[in-house]
C-alpha cells in the first residue's frame, strides 16, 4: 500500500497472499491429521472399550502362558505383555488372549512391566487370576480392564497440541479466504472498506475471541492435568513422592485458574453485550485525529474514569537459532495514552476520546508475515468495575480531523495523577540537598511477579509429572527447564530491593536480596555523563502490551548503572527521570 488516503490495493501482493494461504493449509494438514487420527484411532476406541468393560462379569482364569517382552533402546525400555488363559463359564471352557485394553508395546509409565511380572509370577506359582468376560459374548474377555490415565494424557498431547494447531490453522485459512471473497466496490481506493469488520464503522471488540481462547486454554490444560492427577496422584502418595505431588497440585491449580478465567470472561461478555466502537473521523487518520465514541450499557454516575491506549503494533516472524520454525511476535511502534470523556446516554453512558496522530507512522495493513496494525485498549480505572475491551481499528494517512469530538484524551487532568501513582507504586522518592534519595522496596509489582512464580511452578510441575509418567526425556527437560528459570526470575524480582542516593557528590546504590547485599556501586560525580531511560521488557496479556522501563546513570566510560526499575509505561518513567534530573542537575 502507498501512504496516501486513496491508496490502491497491490493486486500481485494480494494474489501472493492467496497462494500463501494454500501453502499454510497444506502445512497445517499433517498436524490436523495427527491430532484427529490419534483421537479417532487411539483415544476414542480406548474410552469405548473401557466404558463397555465396566459391565463385564469377573471370572477366575488359569494362565496357560504369560510373558513380558522387553525391547531395549539407548534411553529407555519398551514393554509389552502377551498371555493365554482359560476359564469356566456356565459349564463351558473358554479360552482368551486379550490382556489389557491397550496391548501395544510402549514405555509410558510402568503399567506393562507391572502387569507382565504379575502374570509371569502367577503362572509359575499356578495361581488363578481375575479376568473379565462379556456376558453377551463369552469369547470377548480381558485380564486388566483399567484405564491408563498416563497413556491417555500422552495421546491427548497429540490430539490437543498437534490437532489444535492444525485445525486452528485450517480455520484461520478458511476465515482469511472467506474475507478475501468479500470485495467492496470502492475497496481499491478506500482499502479499509475491504475488511467487512470495518466497512460499516461499527467495530467489534476482541471479547468474543477472548472467550473462545479462554475456554480453549482451560480445556486443553485441564484435559492434560486431570488424567495425570487421577492416574499418577495415588501412586505418588503411596511412594511418598511429595515433590512431584506438590508440582502436580500446582499444575492442577493453574488449570482451575484458567477455568475461572474462562467463566469470568463469559459472564463479562454477557453482562455488557456487544460493545461497538464508532470512529470520527473514519478511518482514523495519520497526520490528523483518531477519535471514537462507544455506547456502554452501564448506569451513568459521576466519577467514572476510563483509560484509553492507542497503539501501532508491528507483527513479524522471528526465527530462533537452531530451530527450523518461526515464531510470531509483536513490537510497539508508537503508543499514546489518555482518558475518555464520559457522558450519560439513553440506556447507559457513552465514552468519547480523541488523539492527535503524528505524520509518518505506518498505515493499517493486510495480515501477512509482517504487517502493521492499530489497536485501541479501553479500561475502567475503578477496580470495582472490571471493564476492559480491545479493538483492532483502521488508521490511514488521510489527514482528516474529528468533527464532533473536541477534547484531547492525552491532555486529561487525570493523566498526571495516573503517572504519579505509577511511580509511587514502585518507588519512594525523597529530595535532599543537591539531589534525591530513592528506595524501591521488596515485592514491588507483586501481583505480576507472583504470576511468574505460578507459571514457573506449573511448567516445572508438568515436567516432573511427565517424567514420572514415563514421557520422553525431552518433556521434563524442556518444561522443567523453562519452569525453573521462571521460578528463579520471579523469586529475584519479588525479593530484591534497591536503595539509591544521587546528588552533586555522585552516586551510591545498594541492591539487596532478602536483606543480603547483592550488589553496590559508588561513583563520583565527575564520572557521570547523563541520566537515561532504558526499556527493560514488555509483557503481553492477550493483545495488550505493557512496556516496563528503568532509569540508568550512564558513565563516561560507556557503562550504565540502574537506579530505578519496574516503571510501567514510558510516561511514568519519563516523569521519574525528569524529577531526578531536575533535582540533581545531571543532564538527560
Amino acid at each position: 500500500m502507498t501512504t496516501s488516503g486513496d491508496a490502491k490495493i497491490d493486486l500481485p501482493k494480494k494474489r501472493k497472499r492467496s497462494a500463501g494461504t494454500w501453502v499454510l493449509a497444506l502445512f497445517a494438514l499433517p498436524f490436523a491429521g495427527v491430532g484427529i487420527g490419534t483421537l479417532l484411532l487411539a483415544v476414542l476406541p480406548t474410552l469405548y472399550d473401557w466404558a463397555r468393560m465396566q459391565s463385564w462379569q469377573p471370572v477366575d482364569a488359569t494362565l496357560l502362558s504369560a510373558q513380558l517382552h522387553t525391547s531395549r533402546s539407548k534411553n529407555s525400555n519398551t514393554y509389552s505383555v502377551t498371555a493365554s488363559y482359560r476359564f469356566q463359564l456356565a459349564g463351558q471352557e473358554v479360552h482368551g488372549r486379550r490382556v489389557a485394553i491397550n496391548e501395544r508395546s510402549d514405555n509410558i509409565g510402568d503399567f506393562n512391566y507391572q502387569l507382565g511380572t504379575r502374570l509371569e509370577r502367577a503362572q509359575r506359582s499356578g495361581q488363578t487370576v481375575r479376568a473379565w468376560v462379556n456376558p453377551s459374548d463369552v469369547s470377548d474377555s480381558v485380564i486388566d480392564r483399567s484405564l491408563r490415565w498416563g497413556l491417555l494424557a500422552f495421546w491427548m498431547v497429540f490430539v490437543l497440541v498437534f490437532g489444535g494447531f492444525g485445525v486452528g490453522m485450517l480455520a484461520y485459512v478458511w476465515h482469511v479466504r472467506k474475507k478475501a471473497r468479500v470485495q467492496h466496490p470502492e475497496a481499491e481506493t478506500r482499502p479499509w472498506l475491504a475488511r467487512p469488520e470495518w466497512a460499516h464503522n461499527q467495530i467489534r471488540s476482541h471479547k468474543r475471541l477472548e472467550v473462545w481462547v479462554a475456554w480453549g486454554f482451560a480445556t486443553v490444560w485441564n484435559l492434560l492435568a486431570l488424567p495425570g492427577a487421577i492416574g499418577g496422584g495415588p501412586k505418588m502418595l503411596r511412594t511418598e513422592n511429595y515433590l512431584a505431588l506438590g508440582a502436580m497440585a500446582v499444575f492442577a491449580l493453574v488449570g482451575l485458574g484458567l477455568l475461572v478465567w474462562a467463566v469470568r470472561a463469559t459472564l463479562d461478555a454477557r453482562k455488557y453485550g456487544e460493545v461497538l466502537l464508532q470512529l470520527d473521523p473514519f478511518p482514523g487518520s495519520i497526520g490528523g485525529h483518531f477519535g471514537a465514541t462507544m455506547p456502554l450499557k452501564m448506569p451513568y454516575q459521576t466519577g467514572l474514569h476510563f483509560d484509553v491506549t492507542l497503539s501501532c503494533v508491528l507483527h513479524y516472524q522471528t526465527r530462533s537459532a537452531g530451530k527450523s520454525g518461526s515464531e510470531s511476535r509483536e513490537s510497539v511502534v508508537w503508543q499514546t495514552e489518555g482518558v475518555a470523556q464520559v457522558a450519560p446516554h439513553a440506556d447507559g453512558l457513552v465514552l468519547s476520546f480523541r488523539f492527535s496522530v503524528p505524520s509518518g507512522l505506518p498505515q493499517s495493513q493486510e495480515v501477512d508475515t509482517e504487517y502493521h496494525a492499530w489497536r485501541v485498549q479501553m479500561d475502567s480505572a475503578d477496580p470495582a468495575l472490571p471493564f476492559a475491551r480491545t479493538f483492532d481499528v483502521p488508521v490511514y494517512a488521510t489527514k482528516e480531523t474529528s468533527e464532533r469530538i473536541a477534547a484531547d484524551a492525552a491532555q486529561h487532568p487525570r493523566l498526571h495523577q495516573m503517572r504519579d501513582a505509577l511511580v509511587d507504586e514502585v518507588s519512594d522518592l525523597e529530595p535532599i540537598p543537591g539531589g534525591v534519595r530513592l528506595y524501591q522496596p521488596y515485592g514491588r509489582l507483586w501481583r505480576q511477579k507472583l504470576s511468574w512464580l505460578g507459571m514457573g511452578g506449573a511448567f516445572l510441575g508438568f515436567g516432573l509429572m511427565a517424567g514420572r509418567l514415563g514421557a520422553p526425556v525431552l518433556f521434563p527437560l524442556v518444561f522443567g527447564g523453562v519452569g525453573g528459570a521462571m521460578l528463579v526470575w520471579g523469586f529475584y524480582a519479588l525479593c530484591n530491593s534497591l536503595r539509591v542516593q544521587l546528588d552533586r557528590d555522585g552516586l551510591h546504590t545498594q541492591r539487596r536480596l532478602l536483606g543480603l547485599m547483592l550488589a553496590w556501586h559508588r561513583v563520583p560525580a565527575r564520572d557521570i555523563a547523563r541520566l537515561a531511560l532504558k526499556e527493560s521488557y514488555s509483557s503481553q496479556t492477550g493483545t495488550r502490551h505493557v512496556t516496563f522501563f528503568r532509569v540508568q546513570v550512564v558513565l563516561k566510560n560507556g557503562k550504565s548503572i540502574t537506579i530505578a526499575d519496574s516503571l510501567r509505561g514510558r510516561e511514568a518513567a519519563e516523569k521519574l527521570l525528569e524529577s531526578m534530573a531536575s533535582s540533581t542537575g545531571y543532564k538527560r
